[in-house]
């Protein structure tokens, strides 16, 4: 078993054991009556004993952001009424009151009601006459008699030695709990088949984490991932957009491509392409989300390549035909972004460079036989560079006559300063400049900042980018080892 699936399996176990659980949704059946009547105006009265009067403020849920939806003055009871003529849109809600105090609910068809409860013990006080409210706070009741029950099992897997007879005792127990969990969550569908918190309980559900053995017995932790993963989203409905209004679309999506893919561009793409595939025929709001979060999060990545993902989603999904939430020029600057980034992206043949040296000599990048080269894109002056160029050379010392060789391209053109840090740091690799920008080394090699770090093969691959000195040298051996 290598070290990435090692890794992921214990990240399997952390997703299945914590993630925050909140609901799955199956398609409704149009013929079960509401769980609740609609109206067609909001009016929530909210009561906490002992919060501190003022402003209070009713905050909603946008997947991993909270956004201020409205406010109101509560008085010294408490009680502080949130109006709304239009209605609110149906998700998770929290009332926030001057002194920080909290208490949240769920808005979905019905949204005349009150909810009446002690700031000291919110959860085993609220009193409400929404039927909503009422199996998600005795839910709330019962998530933290397993929470407890839970930090029991875990003290005693803790305690003991695996394998030992006390130790499975614990994993029967831990097993126990987490089937009771899961008919907990299936009851709810069946009684409440219609309501809210049933789809926002069950969506947010994980898969039951299995152990399948290798043939001698010992635990197949590649096939535990796997199988975990082409689970995660069983049950999910892509369709109900309310769940983005709650934090479980946003923490499902996070942790599937964060803990369930080994952190490299082309393996979270898997995840990337199933996701796309299911928002592009789901929920509009939803594949809006997933759209602009695969954009935010992979634009400028720490993931390996992962420009890839933001070119991809790009190339097929922020367009003018299906980007209807923004306009072409969005789309357009987002589409030169993507071209600027594609000749250097992870897996692409780097481009040739022919630059001056610090002797006035032209140097052609591709003129440098050796297995492994860098090239390096920084200026003096960058202080992020003045941290790494120092790890860089001594990675060039170890490593050059392994067959490392360093094309430093300087990206400013103050020659003085360039020539007095090449003498000081003892730069002796290939230094160069472009100040009349000959190369189009800007084209040919896309960076956000300096300085820019770009491995390639014997065969001009781009094996490797953006990963700093200190992480290079398993790139390196693995260079060698397929040579």
């Amino acid at each position: 078993m290598n070290k990435f699936m090692r890794n992921i399996a214990r990240q399997v176990i952390i997703v299945a054991f914590s993630l925050f659980c909140l609901g799955s949704y199956g398609q409704q059946n149009k013929s079960l009556e509401p769980f609740e009547p609609f109206t067609d105006n909001a009016e929530i009265e909210v009561v906490l004993k002992n919060a501190t009067p003022g402003i209070a403020r009713l905050y909603g849920v946008y997947g991993n952001q909270n956004v201020v939806k409205d406010s109101a003055i509560a008085d010294s009871a408490g009680k502080v009424v949130f109006k709304n003529p239009k209605r609110y849109l149906s998700g998770l809600y929290y009332a926030v009151y001057s002194d920080n105090s909290v208490i949240n609910f769920l808005m979905d068809r019905s949204q005349k009601f009150y909810l009446h409860a002690d700031k000291m013990d919110i959860v085993n006080s609220v009193e409400t006459n929404s039927a909503e409210n009422k199996i998600y706070y005795s839910n709330q009741v019962y998530e933290a008699d397993v929470a407890k029950r839970q930090s029991q099992i875990s003290l005693e897997l803790s305690m003991n030695a695996q394998g030992s007879k006390e130790y499975l005792e614990a994993k029967e127990k831990q097993k126990n709990l987490i089937e009771e969990k899961q008919k907990v969550v299936k009851g709810y569908k069946e009684k409440y088949p219609t309501s809210f918190f049933a789809a926002f309980k069950t969506m947010g559900q994980n898969p039951m984490l299995t152990e399948p053995k290798t043939p001698n017995g010992d635990l197949d932790t590649a096939a535990q991932v796997i199988r975990y993963r082409n689970e995660f989203w069983n049950n999910y409905d892509f369709n109900d957009d309310r769940i983005l209004r709650t934090p479980v679309y946003f923490n499902k999506l996070n942790s599937y491509l964060t803990t369930l893919f080994v952190q490299r561009a082309d393996s979270i793409m898997e995840g990337v392409k199933f996701i796309l595939a299911k928002v592009d025929k789901g929920s509009k709001e939803l594949f809006n989300f997933t759209v602009n979060y695969l954009l935010f999060t992979y634009k400028e990545s720490s993931v390996m390549g992962g420009e890839k993902i933001f070119c991809y989603t790009v190339d097929n999904y922020f367009t003018l035909k299906k980007a209807y939430w923004t306009d072409s020029v969005n789309v357009i600057r987002a589409k030169q972004m993507s071209d600027d980034m594609r000749p250097s992206l992870l897996g692409a043949i780097g481009q040739d460079l022919n630059c001056k040296n610090d002797k006035g000599e032209y140097v052609d990048l591709y003129s440098i036989k050796k297995p492994i080269r860098i090239v390096y894109l920084w200026n003096p002056d960058c202080e992020h560079c003045q941290k790494e160029t120092p790890k860089l050379k001594a990675l060039y010392d170890k490593w050059k006559s392994k067959g490392l060789e360093v094309y430093a391209l300087n990206v400013e053109h103050e020659a003085d300063k360039w020539h007095k840090y090449i003498k000081e740091h003892d730069l002796d690799w290939i230094n160069v400049s472009d100040d009349k920008y000959e190369s189009l080394y800007y084209k040919k090699y896309h960076i956000f900042n300096t300085p820019g770090l770009f491995v390639l093969d014997a065969n001009n691959k781009i094996v490797a980018k953006q990963i700093m000195p200190d992480n290079l040298e398993p790139t390196f051996e693995k260079m060698l080892e397929n040579k």
